[in-house]
C-alpha cells in the first residue's frame, strides 16, 4: 500500500467555483447598495443543486456588460430568456407564456435595478423589446 502524500492534488473547478467567479466579476461593477438584494434574490440559490446551471448562465450573462452597451434591446431579450430559465427550472412555461407573465417582467426590471442600478426602462419599453424576441 503506497500513499503518495507528497503529490499535490489538483483543484477541480465545479459550477459553485464558477458561480463564485461570476459573483466576484459582478460585484466589481454592481452598485454596493443593492448587494443584500442580490444575495437574497439570486446568490443564495447556489446552495440548491437544480438551480446551479441556470444560475450560472444568468450570472455569466449579467456579468457581460459589453453586451449591454453594444445593443440594449438584444441584451434585454437575452436577459429575459436567462431569467425565465432560472425561474422556470422545470421548463413548464413556454417563451410566449413567459412574455405575457407580468411578474417575470417585474423581476426583470428589479434585476436591472439591483445589478446595474438601471431604472430607465418602463413597462412599455420591456413590452416592445420582448415582442421582438427571436424565440417568440
Amino acid at each position: 500500500m503506497g500513499w503518495d502524500i507528497f503529490r499535490v492534488k489538483k483543484k477541480q473547478y465545479g459550477s459553485d467555483d464558477d458561480i463564485q467567479i461570476a459573483i466576484k466579476t459582478i460585484e466589481k461593477f454592481a452598485p454596493k447598495k443593492h448587494f443584500q438584494e442580490r444575495e437574497m434574490y439570486y446568490y443564495h440559490y447556489r446552495q440548491i443543486g437544480k438551480y446551479l446551471k441556470p444560475l450560472l448562465a444568468l450570472l455569466i450573462y449579467v456579468s457581460d456588460t459589453a453586451k449591454k452597451k453594444e445593443n440594449k434591446e438584444v441584451f434585454i431579450q437575452g436577459l429575459f430568456l436567462k431569467l425565465k430559465e432560472f425561474y422556470d427550472v422545470n421548463d413548464q412555461v413556454s417563451i410566449k407564456e413567459a412574455i405575457q407573465d407580468y411578474s417575470l417582467k417585474i423581476k426583470l426590471l428589479k434585476l436591472l435595478k439591483i445589478f446595474y442600478d438601471d431604472t430607465s426602462l418602463c413597462g412599455a419599453d420591456i413590452e416592445g423589446y420582448l415582442k421582438k424576441t427571436p424565440d417568440n
